[in-house]
């Protein structure tokens, strides 16, 4: 596996892991139980998107590398701070889609800047890309029930 190649299926992996780390944190202070129903998905989503990556690293020796302590604990710091200023369902659903759409606009950037000839790797961005659109279509819509 080339050098850009492992960066690109690193970022897949690790935006996967910071979705999954902010959905935790959201889930723990919700009680709309619809709201919880979608957050459920996209953390299953993403969860099984970090698994993908897995595998594809088991598949060509190589390691992933986890977001950095200091990412984990900014991402954990804002999402309380934001939660502790605003805990309505609007508010939080807006949150979802920011991050949602950061996830979006990472996945085109590094797909852009980490050119890849692994026909997996392509695909699994894709696929990711695909999936964070998904869910902003649908937090849209939620939004405007809340």
């Amino acid at each position: 596996m080339e050098k850009n190649e492992l960066k690109l299926l690193n970022r897949i992996y690790q935006d996967a892991q910071i979705g999954m780390q902010s959905i935790d944190k959201v889930l723990k202070k919700l009680e709309d139980e619809n709201m919880k129903k979608l957050f459920k998905k996209q953390f299953e989503s993403y969860n099984n998107f970090s698994q993908k990556c897995e595998e594809i690293a088991i598949n060509e020796n190589v390691e992933l590398k986890d977001n950095s302590m200091f990412k984990k604990l900014k991402q954990t710091a804002m999402i309380y701070i934001s939660l502790w200023t605003n805990k309505m369902p609007r508010h939080i659903v807006e949150m979802m889609i920011t991050g949602t759409v950061m996830g979006v606009i990472d996945a085109i950037k590094a797909e852009k800047d980490l050119a890849s000839n692994h026909e997996g790797v392509n695909a699994l961005v894709v696929e990711f890309k695909k999936m964070q659109e998904d869910f902003y279509e649908k937090l849209k819509k939620l939004l405007s029930k809340v």
